[in-house]
């Protein structure tokens, strides 16, 4: 049997090193969150959890929109030119405080109007402003903090900030509801903003030891940071519109389980995500030379990215008889729901494949354009489901928009790079001929 030469063997250690560091704090991560899930679906039952789990869902569209997307260009530009990161991070800070603000101002007055926390107005209007802050404003500092050492290359230190939130957000979770005993949404409000708040500190103490930012506005990327941010504000209005019309029309419990279940789901897409985030930079470099590179890059990593979505969906299958135990007796549907939604990690993660090279392409466009639409007719669809025929329905929406979204995003960028090398007829946005990442 012919062995791997050495060099090749030294090659492939950096990023499978870099690749179980960037999952293992990304594990970490989504272990915190099903660990605090847990301790909430236990200690707040399932109407409180069902109604934190909806204001969340609201939450996470805020989230998507605040910054426009500017993260995008840090990781982008800085990956190809570190002496730009000063006028990015600036960029950067202005957009999130900017728009932060003003999403803090539109929440409080939808969510006490919608979902309001108490009976008592004052602690609803309090509550209410403590988890926008925490989930907008907060949480966009950490993931500043991270994507800027991603942009530096510097894995390890990303994978330590993500490591640390992970453990105060357990720490807070277990403090909350094994020692205090909280039993109200309110209650956790006060424990995930103080989580919070000592992980922003330490992200912007991180962030200053790479550079002081210059502030201004870089007008060029205002237009693709837009484009970037909607693609991520439809997702997660497709992805969020289920629990939202389920708190309508189903009780309180299947609204508490669907969330568990679908918060498995997400854990489990971490492992791609961490592969991701580590290719990206690889897949910016090799845009340099064209989107054919980008897309041969992409081909050969379709079967590992493939063959590690299947494997965390297996994961997931495996041990959802057990989940009533970690979670409650109390959510009876959760297993049955974990079940017939794991497996929806493998489309997103080949889909996933494809957008990383078209943004990293500079096709952010035409990414948009599939990201956008796909998943604005998509939260009709999934929303419509759900009134009309039930979860049974909105689950074979979900399975089959999912595929749809994989196959557009694979038909594209292999039309775009076909284009490319025939002989450049596919024009890119000089604005756009950088690249792209994740931002969120």
């Amino acid at each position: 049997m012919k062995l791997m030469p050495k060099r090749d063997f030294r090659r492939l250690i950096g990023p499978v090193s870099s690749y179980l560091g960037s999952s293992s704090a990304l594990l970490a991560s989504s272990l915190a969150v099903l660990f605090t899930f847990a301790l909430l679906a236990r200690h707040l039952g399932h109407e409180q959890f069902a109604l934190n789990a909806t204001i969340t869902a609201l939450t996470n569209l805020g989230v998507q929109i605040c910054g426009l997307g500017s993260q995008e260009a840090l990781v982008r530009r800085v990956a190809q030119d570190r002496s730009c990161y000063p006028r990015l991070l600036g960029h950067v800070h202005i957009l999130n405080l900017t728009t932060g603000a003003a999403l803090f101002v539109i929440g409080m007055i939808l969510i006490p109007w919608m979902f309001p926390i108490s009976a008592d107005l004052g602690i609803t209007l309090l509550a209410t402003a403590l988890i926008l802050f925490t989930n907008i404003i907060l949480l966009k500092i950490v993931w500043l903090a991270t994507n800027s050492y991603i942009a530096h290359g510097r894995f390890a230190v990303a994978n330590r900030i993500e490591f640390i939130f992970a453990g105060l957000r357990m720490a807070a979770a277990a403090v909350a509801c094994l020692v205090v005993n909280i039993t109200t949404v309110a209650e956790w409000a006060v424990w995930n903003f103080a989580a919070h708040a000592v992980a922003a500190v330490l992200s912007l103490a991180a962030i200053q030891r790479l550079g002081r930012p210059r502030f201004g506005l870089l007008r060029e990327e205002l237009s693709i940071g837009v484009m970037f941010a909607s693609q991520f504000f439809f997702k997660a209005g497709r992805n969020n519109a289920d629990i939202l019309v389920l708190s309508a029309v189903a009780g309180s419990e299947l609204v508490g389980s669907y969330s568990i279940a679908r918060r498995m789901t997400e854990a489990s897409y971490m492992s791609v995500d961490a592969l991701n985030r580590i290719l990206y930079p690889g897949y910016a470099a090799a845009a340099l030379n064209g989107v054919g590179r980008v897309c041969a890059h992409a081909k050969r990593m379709l079967s590992v990215t493939g063959g590690i979505a299947i494997t965390a969906a297996f994961f997931v299958w495996a041990i959802s008889s057990f989940l009533p135990l970690l979670f409650g007796a109390e959510y009876i549907s959760l297993p049955l729901l974990a079940q017939l939604m794991c497996w929806t990690v493998v489309p997103v993660a080949v889909a996933a494949a494809a957008f990383e090279a078209l943004g990293a392409a500079g096709l952010q466009r035409i990414r948009a354009r599939i990201v956008n639409l796909s998943n604005l007719i998509g939260t009709a669809l999934v929303a419509a489901a759900a009134f009309l025929i039930g979860l049974s329905g909105m689950i074979v929406v979900t399975y089959l928009l999912e595929i749809i979204i994989a196959v557009l995003a694979w038909h594209a960028l292999t039309q775009a790079a076909s284009a490319s090398v025939a002989g450049g007829s596919l024009k890119v946005d000089p604005a756009e001929s950088t690249t792209d990442t994740k931002a969120a």
